[in-house]
């Protein structure tokens, strides 16, 4: 059936319970876009990309695409960003893309390099420490830990001021031979060839497509399956800090500390980021009332019962001395967050003219680094990928660019997945097994955790701009044909990582 030109009413449709932020910085979103160029999916549109979903991967691929000169939009359904709380990791896995794109300079403004990540008890004596100094002269590049939200800001800023359209909340998705079409609560309607959900773990539009494929009896009973929940974390960022209070908040380097509790079933994460600010983190079960956390619908609490978790974590002991009550005290209560810690790796990516990327298809533990890099290398992978469209495309080419991009992202994506749940049993487990396997992986020599660290190096780039040439000791290529040569030479020789 033929589908509307893009239209806002502005009035509700009925629904009235629109998400929309707690909290907020001051940053003013755009109140209009420029009109879609067709009125009716039936005739052939130029090629454009409908994103729900300004988080990290959804904006990620509009600045790729708007790189590219392919036309596209983000729906967001926050009225604008959240106040900074949470933090992301990037490694010369993303930062060279970042460096193609012309964005280093502003993010590494906002960044702090990590050092390490030290282990420690609960009486503060150290178990063993990880160097990630190695890095810049392996690799190219340190590891960064950046607020998320002004990692966001950097991407807005550079993209169109017309893109990103907020307060949109996607309730229905239509789509046909010709294109694809959504409807927001609002009663605003937006249409496009194809329909990217970059909206997160629990993805409206994962949840429209695979309703529509269980329908069809063609969903796959594990993709059916809840997120698996593993335990609660509450997350603060606090305020600047005295560098004479808190040692090494300032430093040009930040050092990662986790606290294990002694027979204790919480997990403490400190780690010094830019702004002589520190992002804080506890794990664990945190219940406070009776609810069953697998029955929520969504990952994140309200503020109150983020205030009640403080009580019950606030005289953990941190490495700054002192306990956690200091830190508590100096974070507003807009940028403390209480979420749930979930994981899951789905088998359906895309069907139709939809396609999932980020935390829609992938989950990780929140606190293992992996979710805004692999959300920016499923921008990339699907920007160049878009790029290799030539018009007058075919339902055929969308299809076999879908297909080519999930079988490039998800073998990398389920390793990861498997390697963080890993880890985060490993940290957060109780007794003299897991205190062994810690004490192991923590003190194992530089050159074996750089060998562990050398599979996971990808690096991709944008097809389309200038490559940026290697700058570590390790190219991919290099590691590639070691690896190639390893693989054929010792066939027989294994080793199990905890």
């Amino acid at each position: 059936m033929p589908l509307s030109k893009r239209t806002e009413s502005s009035h509700s449709t009925g629904n009235t319970s629109e998400p929309t932020a707690d909290s907020h910085i001051s940053f003013t979103p755009p109140a209009y876009s420029t009109s879609y160029p067709y009125t009716n999916l039936l005739e052939k549109p130029q090629f454009r990309v409908l994103i729900v979903g300004a988080g990290i991967g959804g904006l990620m691929l509009g600045y790729c695409l708007e790189r590219a000169g392919i036309d596209y939009v983000v729906l967001e359904r926050m009225q604008q960003l959240q106040v900074p709380k949470t933090t992301i990791q990037l490694t010369s896995n993303t930062l060279y893309a970042l460096e193609q794109m012309g964005l280093l300079d502003e993010v590494m403004a906002i960044a702090k390099p990590i050092s390490g990540i030290t282990l420690r008890k609960h009486n503060m004596s150290v178990v063993g420490n990880i160097d990630c100094t190695f890095a810049k002269e392996r690799y190219g590049y340190y590891s960064y830990i950046v607020h998320r939200t002004e990692f966001c800001q950097v991407l807005i800023s550079k993209m169109r001021f017309d893109r990103v359209l907020w307060g949109r909340y996607v309730l229905d998705v239509v789509s046909g031979d010709a294109g694809v079409q959504v409807r927001c609560a609002n009663g605003y309607v937006e249409q496009a060839s194809v329909l990217v959900g970059a909206d997160g773990a629990h993805s409206a539009v994962r949840q429209n497509l695979y309703r529509n494929l269980k329908d069809k009896g063609l969903l796959p009973k594990a993709d059916a399956e809840a997120l698996k929940f593993t335990q609660n974390a509450l997350i603060g960022l606090t305020n600047p800090l005295n560098p004479s209070q808190y040692p090494g908040v300032s430093s040009e380097f930040g050092e990662c500390n986790i606290v294990i509790g002694k027979d204790s079933p919480y997990t403490l994460w400190i780690s010094p980021v830019s702004g002589d600010k520190v992002n804080w983190s506890v794990t664990g079960p945190m219940l406070t009332n009776n609810i069953d956390n697998e029955n929520f619908m969504v990952s994140q609490f309200g503020q109150e019962e983020a205030e009640r978790t403080c009580l019950l974590i606030k005289d953990l002991k941190i490495p700054f001395g002192g306990t956690l009550a200091d830190l508590i005290k100096n974070t507003s209560r807009e940028c403390i967050t209480k979420i749930l810690v979930e994981e899951k790796h789905y088998k359906t990516w895309h069907h139709g003219r939809t396609v999932l990327i980020g935390e829609a298809c992938h989950k990780f533990v929140s606190f293992s680094g992996q979710g805004a890099e692999q959300a920016i290398m499923d921008a990339i992978c699907l920007a160049n990928l878009f790029h290799k469209l030539e018009c007058p495309y075919t339902h055929t080419d969308i299809r076999q660019a879908f297909e080519a991009y999930q079988a490039e992202r998800l073998p990398a994506t389920k390793a990861a997945v498997q390697s963080s749940g890993q880890v985060a049993n490993m940290i957060n487990s109780q007794g003299w097994s897991a205190d062994l396997k810690r004490r192991l992986v923590f003190n194992l020599p530089t050159w074996v955790q750089a060998a562990s660290v050398d599979k996971t190096q990808v690096r991709p780039m944008l097809d389309f701009l200038p490559p940026i040439e290697n700058r570590g000791t390790r190219s991919v290529r290099s590691l590639k044909l070691e690896d190639d040569y390893t693989s054929q030479s010792s066939r027989s020789l294994s080793l199990k990582s905890f």
